[in-house]
């Protein structure tokens, strides 16, 4: 096209004052750049700009973002990948963990027997008293891994006191054990009923309580014990302000998460003072990164959850959808099973476990109510029998509420039937899978809970990956450490304590162990549009590694260490020995 002499001086100069695109406030090169992209996983060079990533690429190409300001940053032999998403834990209860007495098993704690547990709670009650609660708090015991092999029972504990409460919270979270003033405190006595969906285990021969109390039947002792260490005092309130040490052990435990290279992270039991404990967080700008804060549905109804979800941030929180627990855990037997478990105790007869729903209908009404209220779901399903109760209900939810795209996360999943993964990939479900119990308890499920052929099945991530479901990986957090290698290492290798390798056909690989650690847990959180991989447009969630996990021996995987985590392109943690 040919222009008048007017139009061309009009044309060039308009040219000339053309804004360039966005230039880099930083370019990363002189390593491996994982994306997590399956068309491009290992690229030369990465470009961020405004906390998004603005480039991706070989080293030509991303430099043309640079600008003056560019900084350039050499990896120097070390590895960027995505940040972390943490697929599933327990933020609050993880700060809480940090007010009360450490019952981990050894080298994690001291509780190895018994004996040292009651050791435990004297020093405690000597040295700090009981504090605003009330209550001598302990939690993270292993029975399995007591000297005893049993659980302590009410009158171990007695014979630390008798005059003040006690209770011992199992490391998963689904028992506890009280003592007898605590029963006392509580109300529950020879004449209490078991509750729907928990168990008040009994002295044998008898009626009377003996101090374990399982699932439903120990919510009237920990829910109130929760919600005074998350900030509500005694009573449990959830009025007034929240005192500096609560603040600052929620912050500490952030930290922690941080430090192992998490940029996203999950209250997957978001009670009413965990949420406000966390958004109190946010709007004191205390949050260096996400978090995701899912509502019980024991505490709030669908368009209670409705109202406070949000899928965009306020202050680095949101609330996601709705959480529903259908059975409990595997080592403490109250997983719900398809098959009796494998090790009868005595006075069980083909003991299956059980359900938190007296009926399949129940589960079908609350799932369905909240895909009528637009609420994604998360489940709570470990045992096969808790997996088909998911399955039936999401069913029924989607032929009452035709169209609705939820991508219901089902959590645990210790065991599915091929079956039953394939019905989970037609009703586009996720899942999380908890692998580090392939190694802290494949041993104990071989021998006691699922027997060798069902143990072999156990978190069958590569069934789940080959029937196209998304797969994501969780230490559900404070039930095992904060260490997404260690869950890399677990899916990969299969290993338990004792080094058997417990259905090596359920390994996956590395690469397929970081992505579900990072782009598919963001896709179970519907964001993987902007988190999860290395790609333009993505927020800038970044962690530097001391060496490739692709090209090490993968049995070594646990000895990766995050040098640096970045958020949004700013640097929120740094080793002493990270990038400079």
């Amino acid at each position: 096209m040919r222009f008048p002499p007017l139009r061309l001086f009009l044309v060039v100069t308009l040219l000339g004052c053309a804004q360039p695109g966005p230039m880099a406030d930083v370019i990363y090169h002189g390593g491996p750049i994982l994306t997590m992209e399956d068309d491009d996983p290992q690229v030369e060079a990465l470009a961020v700009g405004g906390g998004r990533i603005l480039a991706v690429g070989s080293m030509e190409d991303v430099s043309k973002s640079s600008g003056p300001s560019t900084r350039s940053i050499d990896l120097a032999g070390r590895t960027l990948m995505p940040g972390f998403f943490d697929g599933h834990s327990h933020l609050t209860m993880t700060s809480a963990k940090l007010a009360v007495v450490n019952l981990d098993p050894p080298p994690a704690g001291p509780a190895d027997s018994i004996r040292a547990i009651q050791q435990a709670l004297r020093e405690r009650l000597e040295t700090a008293g009981v504090g605003e609660i009330g209550w001598l708090v302990g939690w993270g015991y292993d029975h399995a891994m007591l000297e005893e092999a049993r659980h302590p029972d009410r009158f171990d504990l007695d014979a630390v006191s008798s005059e003040v409460p006690i209770v011992l919270i199992h490391f998963s979270s689904h028992q506890v054990v009280v003592n007898g003033k605590g029963l006392e405190l509580v109300g529950i006595s020879a004449t209490t009923p078991d509750p729907k969906g928990g168990r008040i285990l009994r002295v044998d021969g008898g009626s009377e309580p003996n101090g374990l109390l399982q699932e439903t039947a120990m919510f009237p002792v920990v829910f109130p014990i929760l919600n005074g260490l998350l900030g509500g005092g005694a009573g449990g309130s959830v009025e007034g302000p929240l005192g500096d040490a609560v603040l600052e052990r929620a912050e500490r435990a952030v930290g922690h998460y941080v430090a192992q290279g998490y940029t996203t992270l999950t209250e997957m039991a978001g009670t009413l003072l965990a949420i406000r404990l966390l958004r109190a967080l946010a709007e004191e700008d205390r949050l260096p990164v996400d978090v995701i804060a899912v509502p019980l549905v024991q505490e709030y109804g669908p368009e209670e959850v409705r109202a406070l979800r949000s899928e965009t941030y306020d202050r680095r929180f949101r609330v996601g959808g709705a959480k529903i627990i259908l059975d409990g855990g595997s080592p403490g037997r109250s997983a719900y099973l398809q098959e009796p478990y494998h090790v009868q105790l005595p006075g069980e007869v083909d003991y299956r476990g059980y359900s938190h729903f007296a009926s399949q209908a129940d589960v079908d009404a609350l799932v369905t109510s909240h895909f009528e209220a637009g609420n994604p779901v998360y489940i709570h399903a470990l045992g096969d029998a808790a997996v088909e109760q998911a399955i039936v209900a999401l069913r029924a939810a989607r032929e009452a509420v035709p169209g609705a795209d939820r991508g219901p996360q089902l959590i645990h999943v210790q065991q599915a039937k091929e079956e039953q993964l394939a019905a989970l990939a037609e009703l586009d479900a996720h899942i999380t899978f908890q692998v580090a119990h392939n190694f802290y308890f494949g041993d104990f499920h071989v021998a006691q809970i699922y027997g060798p052929e069902r143990s072999a099945r156990l978190n069958p991530a590569r069934s789940a990956i080959d029937r196209g479901l998304s797969v994501s990986l969780h230490h559900d957090s404070p039930v095992h450490p904060v260490d997404p290698w260690m869950l890399v290492w677990a899916a990969v290798n299969r290993t338990t304590r004792s080094g058997r390798v417990i259905g090596p056909e359920q390994r996956i690989t590395v690469l397929e162990a970081l992505q579900a650690s990072t782009l598919e847990a963001a896709r179970q959180f519907h964001e993987a549009h902007g988190k999860g991989s290395l790609s333009v447009g993505k927020r800038a969630d970044l962690i530097v590694l001391d060496r490739n996990p692709l090209e090490i021996d993968p049995t070594t995987l646990r000895e990766v260490r995050v040098l640096e985590t970045v958020k949004d392109g700013e640097t929120v943690f740094r080793a002493t020995n990270g990038m400079r």
